[in-house]
């Protein structure tokens, strides 16, 4: 589902056109379909009940507050992305130097640091959902994925923003209150919407990723973000048709 109502958002946000529905739903079908034949399991992860507390206006505040913080970390990763990307145009105009150079800049923060959380998608993101992340692990994240895309090895954004928002969430946890499980659930579903500018998709997300359990605050999380993330996003090419925070037409593409 997620898929589905992500290709019609993404495009143009702030108008969807239903042109697309059966298109979008039909090749996310046959996706799925593709994939599960080949034996990979739609990802989910486990979020007991026990760590959703009752709502309460402190609790709404919490979130509220959280998800304020992962609009402004999905402006900076985004920023990373972009300048990151500029510099290695600017300094290594050359593709096949410049993947060369990107991996050896891996490769060399990895020993540095003797572990290879870092590598690879982001898939470790339950570890974070469990509400054990290291401070510095969306700070590394970011890097090294902002490193990887720049110098031309196309691997994908979107899981490493998983990755980013669920381990910045359950950092922070600690400080606003909240059980770290439900501070990086909401996390992870906060930054996606703020990179991508998609609040319907990323509630949708949420629904297929976590269950239905605690529903109305990812609903308020992802509100948050997509309003004070600002006009930034991964895609350069994206357009944002209507402002954020008021019914005014103002066909912009994202910073």
């Amino acid at each position: 589902m997620t898929a589905a109502i992500f290709a019609m958002e993404v495009i143009s946000v702030g108008v969807m056109y239903y042109a697309a529905l059966v298109p979008c739903v039909l090749s996310a079908i046959i996706a799925s379909q593709i994939s599960s034949a080949f034996g990979s399991k739609p990802t989910s992860f486990l979020l007991p009940e026990k760590f959703i507390p009752d709502i309460s206006p402190l609790l709404i505040v919490q979130v509220v507050v959280l998800s304020a913080f992962c609009a402004l970390l999905s402006i900076a990763v985004c920023l990373v992305f972009h300048k990151i990307s500029l510099l290695y145009r600017k300094y290594l105009p050359n593709l096949y130097l410049r993947s060369v150079v990107g991996g050896a800049l891996v490769a060399l923060l990895m020993l540095l640091l003797q572990t290879t959380d870092y590598l690879g998608a982001g898939m470790s993101v339950q570890n974070a959902i469990n509400g054990q992340a290291r401070p510095e692990a969306f700070i590394l994240k970011t890097l090294l994925t902002a490193l990887t895309l720049g110098a031309g090895f196309k691997g994908g954004e979107i899981v490493p923003s998983f990755f980013i928002g669920a381990t910045f969430g359950c950092t922070i946890s600690t400080l606003l209150g909240l059980p770290p499980e439900l501070a990086a659930a909401l996390g992870l579903v906060a930054l996606f919407c703020g990179v991508t500018n998609c609040p319907i998709a990323s509630f949708i997300l949420s629904l297929e990723l976590f269950g239905g359990q605690g529903c109305l605050f990812f609903l308020l999380a992802v509100s948050i973000s997509y309003t004070l993330s600002g006009y930034y996003g991964l895609y350069s090419k994206q357009k944002i048709l209507y402002s954020k925070t008021r019914p005014v037409f103002i066909d912009t593409q994202t910073k």
